[in-house]
Formats: C-alpha cells, structure tokens, sequence
C-alpha cells in the first residue's frame, strides 16, 4: 500500500507541475488548470494525511512478515468509576476526609468522582437525587432516623456481608440494624455528643465562671449584658443558630436532660406525659433565655455554619454544640482559647452529677457511607468504603484522641491530648447514662414537625401551652 501510494501522489505532483507550467506560459487564468491544481491538491493533502497516520503507528508498532503494521501495546483497561458525595465542615477533624478518596482510587486504579457539602446541604441533594433516580454509588448520611427514607425506599444497598468479611471489629453501637434486620451503614464518623464550649479569654475579660446551677445562669447572662453596656461591646451570653431548626431543638433536649436524665426513656415507655412537670419547666426556662438577652438578636436568621464562625470571632461566651467540632475550634481559636464542659444545671440548686448525664446526637444509627442499590460495582464501592472507615479511623484515635469505632485495642491515642479532648475524654468516661437527642428517635416527619415547634417557641410565635399542646402530637417515640 505505501509503495503504491508512493507512485500515485510521484504522478499527481507531475500533473500539477504540467498544468502550472501551462498556465504560467499562456499568463491567463484557465478554469481547467485552476480545477485540475485543486485536484492534485486534494489528493497530496490526502496522501500526505495517510502517510502521517501509518507514520504514527509505525512508531508504535512493528511491520509483521507480510509487510503490516502490527499494534504491540496492550489496550488499556477502562478504569471503574464511581461518584462521591460527603459532608465536608467544621464536623471533620481535617482535609483527609476528602483526599484519602484520591488516592485510594490511584491505588484501587478506579476514578473518584468526589463531590462535598455541608450537613444540611447534602440532606436536600439526597432527596432530590433520590426523586430523581440519580444517587451517587457512595454517598454519607448522618445517624438517627436521618436516613430511614433512603432505606425504606431501597434506595441503599445491604452491607452486613461486607462487614462481617472486612476483620473490622466494629464496636457494637455502631453497627445496630435498622428495622428490617439489614445493616446499611458503612461507620466512619466519630459519634456525636452535646457538649457546652467556653471562650475563656472573654470569659477573663468580662470576670465570669462557668455557671453551675439555673440561678447562677440568669445572672451570668445579665452579667454580659452589664458588661456591653459599660464598655461598648456587643457580647452574647450564649451562641445560638437556629435558622436550621436543630440548634435550639438541642439546647431544649439538654435542659430537660439536665432536670431529668431519664425524662425521655419514661415519655417514651408511657410512664410519664409531656405535659408533667419537667417538659413546662424546660420549656419555660428556654423562654427564659430568650427574654434575658441570652442569645443573638439575629439568632433565628443566623445557621449553623454562621454560628459557628460567629463563635470563633469573639461574639460569644458560650456555645451549646455538638463534640465533632472541637478541633476545628481548637485550629481556629487555639487550643488554650476554648474548653468544653457540660450544659449548666438547670435546677435550682448546685448538682455536682449533672454532668455525668450526656446527650448523644446520633443515637443507634451512627454517620457514616451508604451504597447505592443501583452502582453498577457493589464490591469495589464496599471495599472503597472499608478502606476509608479504617484509615481514618486509625488517624482520628491516633493523631486526635477520637473514640475508636473498632474493639481492636492496637490503636494508641497521643499521651500528650490537648485540653478540651482531655476534657470530653474525662465526660465520656465518667458518663452514667445517655439520652438520645429527640429527633433522632422521631419519624423524620414528626421530627421535621418538632423541631419547628421548638424554633416558633424561641421566637415567641407560640406559647409555653400552645407548644405543650401541639407538641404531644408529635413525639411518637419508637
């Protein structure tokens, strides 16, 4: 074929010299001449392309016996794909909750499609995507009842076979089925509990202590106010964002839970009715705060992420969150700057106890990754999720004193932990009993529902009876 290729484009650049000749002797303009130099053009252009392609493979390949290029690299097999979507904020220790995904796909030679949101964001994109048939393979979701619309459309693939394959010992809380007996979380996140965090350089500067009873709460709150009003500034006693509903939700919860640790476990076995006592107590010192200046006056426009950030600026004395932002609070404000202690009693006497009562946020269904039932390669995406929860599990007991999530005791925490991790250390060992935080034991409806409740009582939208009344409607603990 070259060889004859060669002797043709040889004859039309012959031809084109003959028809320029005559056309330069005759000096006019030959319609004949101008088509047959564009013909012989045509076919070099052609010729000239050709010979570049076998030029190019003959560079990567060898001519066989018969004369043929014969192509000597192997076909490179396609790499697996898969998409990725995480919650990435101030509840992650740090950036390796995004670039252990690079590079456990370099190692596994499959592409990582990664996407990152923020804990509310990825709930709205779950449930469109889910609407929408469009899932990512491997996507995380927070614990409680949070996720129970993605298993109970089938939408998540069961993942109890790769759990029990993985050697993973998982600590058995971790692990709890849901109510069809099927396990559909992969555990990778550190489990959350409410915690208070104080800013100890305002609290120096305004000459105030950590209050331990509900009467030296109130005049911690006036005592900021005082402060602002003689020297100018705009402090708040506590920080609070309650644009999300969730905020304020959990500072109720931890106030009943301070009154009566076990408040929640009667409501729900029936011994004890939402309208006792305890529940109008809560309810009625919540409106309490709102009404002594403790919070922002924007606090019910201002998000979670808002508040936090507000928190870190100074804007705040107290902050009444969750224990997965400590060291992003530690990074920001220094490890000296804040401390973590426990929600002040909300009696009317001093209880040296109160603090061994703690809320877990999360409650049996602890965050973590889910698999899609639609992924077209279930094996690699569990193994991917496998590989994730051990290795970042290793480097948040390792470098950050998290709780391990494994049985497996070869993992060291650092013998030198920074002070608000010693501290929750020192709460969560000292411990005597748990609440879970009510939305997550509720329906997601009624927990949608509850939780508007608590932020129209904080606006004052609804009374102390109107929120006893409509609450009872939904808290149908399971």
């Amino acid at each position: 074929m070259i060889n004859w290729l060669t002797a043709d484009w040889k004859r039309n650049v012959l031809r084109l010299r003959e028809n320029m000749m005559i056309c330069r002797t005759s000096k006019r303009k030959c319609d004949g001449c101008v088509s047959g130099v564009r013909k012989a053009a045509a076919y070099i252009l052609a010729a000239v392309l050709l010979l570049m392609c076998l030029w190019t493979e003959g560079c990567s390949g060898k001519a066989d016996d018969s004369g043929s290029i014969a192509d000597s690299s192997k076909e490179t097999e396609a790499k697996a794909s898969l998409d990725v979507w995480i919650f990435f904020d101030e509840n992650t220790p740090g950036t390796y909750y995004v670039d252990l995904w690079e590079e456990l796909g370099e190692q596994m030679n499959c592409s990582i499609n990664l996407k990152t949101y923020s804990t509310e964001q990825i709930k709205d994109k779950l449930k469109i995507a889910l609407a929408c048939r469009e899932l990512p393979d491997i996507f995380a979701v927070w614990g409680g009842t949070y996720p129970d619309f993605l298993f109970d459309a089938g939408a998540c693939l069961p993942v109890q076979e790769y759990l029990n394959d993985s050697g993973m010992d998982f600590k058995e809380s971790y692990t709890v089925p849901y109510e069809d007996g099927n396990n559909y979380i992969i555990p990778c996140l550190v489990e959350a509990y409410a915690v208070t965090y104080c800013n100890r350089q305002l609290m120096d500067e305004i000459g105030i202590t950590m209050p331990e009873n509900w009467k030296e709460l109130l005049q911690t709150v006036e005592k900021v106010r005082e402060y602002n009003q003689e020297n100018g500034t705009a402090y708040s006693a506590f920080e609070l964002g309650d644009k999300d509903s969730w905020l304020g939700e959990l500072l109720y919860t931890v106030m009943v839970n301070q009154l009566d640790p076990y408040a929640q476990e009667k409501l729900s076995a029936g011994t004890m009715e939402f309208s006792d006592g305890v529940f109008t107590e809560a309810a009625r010192k919540l409106v309490k705060l709102t009404e002594a200046g403790a919070f922002p006056d924007d606090f019910l426009e201002t998000g979670e992420v808002e508040a936090i950030e507000n928190f870190i600026n100074g804007e705040a004395v107290f902050f009444p969150h969750q224990s997965t932002i400590m060291y992003y609070l530690m990074d920001t404000m220094g490890e000296d700057a804040v401390s973590m202690e426990a929600f002040p009693y909300c009696g009317d006497e001093k209880n040296a106890d109160a603090g061994n009562y703690m809320v877990d946020i999360n409650h049996t269904l602890t965050p973590g990754l889910c698999i899609s039932s639609d992924t077209e390669d279930p094996k690699l995406a569990a193994k991917l999720c496998l590989t994730f929860s051990r290795q970042v599990n290793e480097r948040n007991v390792t470098e950050y004193g998290y709780l391990n999530i494994l049985n497996q005791d070869y993992l060291k925490m650092p013998e030198q932990l920074p002070g608000p991790v010693q501290q929750f250390h020192q709460m969560i060992d000292n411990a005597e009993h748990f609440t879970p935080l009510w939305y997550a034991v509720l329906e997601k409806e009624d927990g949608d529902n509850w939780r508007n409740l608590t932020k129209k009582l904080l606006g004052r939208d609804i009374d102390i009876d109107t929120f006893m009344k409509e609450s009872k409607k939904y808290l149908n603990f399971s």
